[in-house]
């Protein structure tokens, strides 16, 4: 029974946390991290980093690797992201290209970010899209979309839904790093993370709040609370 009261009491403080709006949260970047950098990282409450690993350009981002690894000393969890180049084509080669470039560092999750520059038509760019996220998962990466509900309309359609098996970061620069208001859109019910702000630590980088991660915490206790007390 102590057990039982000890997890309603995490469940209890939780709950208001993340209606509150206060997320975990992960901050991307495309400049070097150092040392000072990921220490106020971690005064904001940034449990995750992003650093850029491939580059708009058709090239690997070469601060990457020095970014993971000093995130890595500093006990930080860390993800990538592509921001890729339609214009060069082969999407697949700036695939590989970012996986070589991270190495055999551990990270979770290749984000494909999304912005309107350099984009075709969108039969073109579902195309490349598909052919990115192929090349992720016959590498066995952990996959994810960086996009709004106008980006995604104007790159690929508004209704497009085949990525959305796929994680959804979604931006937007509000200010509020509440999940919510989310409006669907690409076939995502809810993200699972968002991008609200900008941020004054070190230059380039944004503030994420992780959304799903806090609503499946909350429901992991409640269902912990439920099984035990049955059991």
């Amino acid at each position: 029974m102590g057990q039982i009261k000890m997890k309603m009491y995490g469940l209890a403080f939780l709950i208001p946390l993340v209606l509150g709006g206060v997320l975990p949260k992960a901050a991307d970047f495309y400049t070097i991290l150092d040392d000072d950098c990921v220490r106020s990282f971690k005064r904001e409450g940034v449990t995750v980093l992003i650093p850029r690993c491939y580059m708009n350009i058709g090239m690997t981002d070469p601060k990457c690797p020095d970014s993971l690894d000093t995130a890595a000393e500093m006990g930080m969890n860390t993800d990538v992201y592509i921001y890729p180049c339609p214009n060069c084509g082969n999407p697949a080669k700036q695939v590989q290209d970012t996986i070589r470039n991270v190495g055999g560092r551990k990270v979770g999750t290749y984000w494909i970010y999304m912005e309107n520059f350099q984009w075709k038509d969108q039969a073109y760019n579902r195309g490349f899209l598909l052919a990115m996220t192929e090349e992720l998962k016959k590498s066995g990466k952990q996959i994810g979309i960086f996009a709004n509900e106008n980006l995604w309309a104007s790159i690929v359609g508004r209704d497009w839904n085949v990525l959305s098996v796929y994680k959804l970061w979604n931006k937007r620069m509000d200010g509020n790093a509440e999940c919510t208001p989310y409006k669907p859109f690409g076939g995502w019910a809810a993200p699972t993370m968002k991008q609200y702000t900008t941020s004054g630590i070190c230059n380039g980088s944004s503030l994420e709040s992780i959304c799903q991660l806090a609503f499946l915490t909350i429901l992991r206790l409640f269902y912990s609370v439920s099984y035990t007390h049955l059991t």
